[in-house]
């Protein structure tokens, strides 16, 4: 009897002139395990400092990827966020998953409309894309976000537990997110356990999904497990898009 294939759905993470070097390895390192489809989740402006429009190199690289089936999503507007505007338990939440890059966390509905839209634009102008597809930094979000994605058109979204369409709240696929992580050696051993553990736990899975960080390649001991997590996954799974997941209309 032959090994039945699953999916594994990979996504890469702060895709961002700033991080241009470590992009470019982390492509190829994937691309050397066989990897064709997978979704990069693109930030207009990383931290206002890097807006996309001043760096055309880059962005004809991403247009080049996104023709050979790399699948390009919104990530925010500029991937930081002021803790001052946060309640009590966003605040905590914030502390937890992120560190002060939760930037849509803390909008109200306005906000988050006129943020979605100008970030959608700006890769519209820059990569020639008319992306579909939202994913939150910290994939942390207010209400007011979750109602403005339903009211712009973004036919798909993604939280830590979830890919969900914003128009009718309804569940495309419901999977934890299996990552590693930066920050504190507490924060990082965690994450560390939970792919250990995901192995176990979720290999039956149809589906599962994986997200890749740039300073994820900026620890070589992470680099490595991070790969070697993948080259077994690839055994099984072939990759998918987000788009890949959407009913047939």
């Amino acid at each position: 009897m032959g090994i039945t294939v699953k999916r594994l759905h990979l996504t890469l993470h702060d895709v961002s002139p700033v991080h241009e070097n470590t992009l470019r390895k982390i492509h190829s390192a994937i691309c050397e395990l066989g990897v064709v489809r997978y979704s990069m989740l693109v930030v207009p402006d990383y931290h206002g400092e890097w807006p996309l429009e001043r760096f055309p190199a880059f962005c004809q690289w991403l247009r080049e990827l996104e023709e050979n089936g790399v699948e390009m999503v919104l990530h925010g507007s500029r991937h930081s966020g002021e803790i001052a505007d946060l309640g009590t338990a966003d605040r905590i939440r914030s502390s937890i998953f992120t560190r002060g890059e939760g930037e849509f966390l803390g909008l109200d509905e306005n906000r988050a409309t006129k943020l979605l839209q100008e970030g959608r634009e700006v890769l519209k102008r820059t990569l020639g894309v008319e992306v579909k597809g939202f994913a939150a930094p910290a994939w942390l979000y207010s209400n007011g976000t979750i109602a403005a994605l339903a009211k712009t058109g973004f036919i798909f979204a993604e939280n830590r537990w979830r890919v969900w369409n914003p128009a009718t709240g309804r569940t495309i696929l419901r999977m934890p997110i299996v990552n590693y992580a930066g920050g504190g050696l507490l924060k990082r051993s965690l994450a560390a356990l939970w792919v250990r553990v995901s192995g176990t736990v979720l290999v039956g899975s149809e589906i599962l999904r994986f997200a890749i960080h740039p300073c994820d390649f900026e620890n070589n001991v992470v680099e490595n497990a991070v790969l070697k997590r993948l080259k077994s996954l690839l055994k099984t799974r072939d990759t998918v898009i987000f788009r890949d997941l959407l009913p047939v209309p």
